[in-house]
């Protein structure tokens, strides 16, 4: 059974988006499924990177959506942007140096690190869009 399930909750209703964050979710799943596995640290690291590039690639669509749509608070969300993506980037390297372990208290992190984001910002600019 997955970490994170994909429901119409989550979603934004904007199709390029929530494309992006499904692809996400099945990233944090991976993860989660190699931690289950007892997988070897290299296929962890591996998925960190994938999520790592892929969360970069999400957000710069994301920046140019609110480009686009001229949202007017875009440097805001592009600052959050910029601290969730150090924050991973800081797990990483942890991870990397055997500083943390990919266990269950990380992957609740990554879990709500994403549906936190999806819930309380994105969902801003999917109100100004439609609205």
């Amino acid at each position: 059974m997955p970490f994170i399930v994909w429901n119409d909750n989550i979603g934004l209703g904007i199709r390029e988006i929530d494309d992006q964050h499904k692809v996400l979710v099945d990233i944090i799943n991976k993860l989660f499924d190699a931690m289950s596995a007892k997988k070897a640290k290299d296929i962890m690291s591996g998925i960190f990177k994938e999520l790592i590039d892929y969360t970069r690639y999400h957000f710069n669509a994301e920046e140019a959506l609110m480009e686009t749509y001229k949202y007017p608070d875009i440097a805001q969300h592009k600052h959050e942007h910029e601290r969730l993506t150090v924050q991973v980037l800081d797990l990483q390297e942890q991870f990397a140096e055997g500083k943390v372990m990919v266990d269950a208290k990380l992957m609740n992190f990554l879990r709500d690190w994403l549906i936190d984001h999806i819930h309380l910002s994105d969902k801003k600019i999917w109100r100004f869009i439609k609205g």
